[in-house]
């Protein structure tokens, strides 16, 4: 049998489309790689080998109190009863009721409106409770001296021992006794037992009140 053997110019043009191939291959694998992600460095990620990374965010904790409403149509109805206040200051923190009146022990919101109550920071709900004049009551826990007081409510969403944190909605407003008219709440903040004033409280930090 007579052997054929491929001639130069054959053996030359099939190793140049051999390597026109394997180019034509390479560009198209780097086009893929360059398609897949380009991370902030410039390097080419692949998603089917590398599984996304969220960036950690890092938490700060705030120490300072928001007031229990976010609505902008709430304003103050019944101010903080203080003993050296003026008489015009003192009759805008009278509560009167039953031919009565009674000294307000925090600040009274009110809107023609129902308005979402919030917690005023981080805490735990202590304590519900029912009554006549004030609806219901809620109680929320901050440290083991401040405990601050949410009159008044309806539609509450918390139980007790839960844990809350700052802007947590317990509630809604409700149509008091108290204060007729509006759709109020009584806020109130117990310190070491007494009672403090709610506008002076907002201006502090929790680590005053530790």
């Amino acid at each position: 049998m007579t052997k054929r053997r491929l001639k130069k110019q054959v053996k030359a043009g099939i190793a140049i489309v051999s390597i026109s191939i394997i180019m034509l291959s390479s560009i198209t694998i780097i086009k893929n790689l360059q398609s897949s992600n380009v991370d902030s460095n410039g390097k080419y990620v692949m998603d089917s080998i590398l599984e996304p990374i969220t960036p950690v965010t890092n938490i700060t904790e705030t120490t300072s109190f928001i007031k229990p409403y976010t609505s902008d149509k709430v304003s103050i109805n019944k101010y903080f009863y203080e003993k050296d206040a003026t008489s015009e200051q003192q009759e805008k923190s009278l509560i009167y009721y039953e031919n009565t009146y009674l000294q307000n022990s925090g600040v009274v919101y009110s809107s023609n409106e129902d308005f979402d109550v919030v917690s005023v920071y981080d805490g735990t709900i202590l304590d519900i409770k029912q009554d006549d004049l004030l609806n219901t009551i809620v109680y929320v826990s901050h440290n083991s001296s401040l405990t601050t007081i949410y009159y008044g409510l309806k539609d509450v969403n918390v139980k007790v021992n839960d844990e809350i944190t700052q802007g947590t909605i317990l509630g809604k407003s409700n149509n008091n006794k108290f204060c007729q008219g509006t759709s109020s709440m009584l806020f109130e903040v117990n310190f070491d037992g007494k009672v403090i004033n709610p506008e002076s409280f907002y201006l502090m930090d929790i680590n005053e009140l530790n």
